[in-house]
């Protein structure tokens, strides 16, 4: 492990804002999906044609091999797109990380 002194700046910055995200509530690894439907009701507009279907929002995601999706209620969506975007974040922060540490393979100290 390496002492604050010897990280760079930039590795110093990802690390706290990885911590922070980390205290935050709710992590999912996912991806938005938007999709279009008709609802199938006989007096709706959406039974003339694709431009008029209802749009929908999903969360993808791939467990052990096999994609999967999941309905996202319009009252959860501002929730879920926080937690989403938090994994998000975090991915790319662990890897300026992991950047860091694979300049240090190899390295005498």
């Amino acid at each position: 492990m390496l002492t604050r002194q010897q990280q760079s700046p930039r590795e110093r910055a990802a690390l706290s804002r990885l911590r922070q995200i980390l205290n935050e509530p709710g992590l999912l690894r996912a991806s938005w999906v938007k999709m279009k439907h008709p609802c199938g009701k006989s007096s709706c507009c959406c039974r003339f044609g694709k431009e008029d279907w209802h749009l929908s929002w999903y969360i993808s995601q791939s467990k052990k091999g096999k994609p999967r999706m999941k309905s996202v209620h319009r009252d959860q969506l501002k929730e879920v797109r926080q937690w989403v975007d938090r994994y998000h974040e975090a991915k790319k922060l662990l890897g300026v990380v992991g950047d860091a540490y694979w300049e240090l393979v190899g390295k005498d100290r």
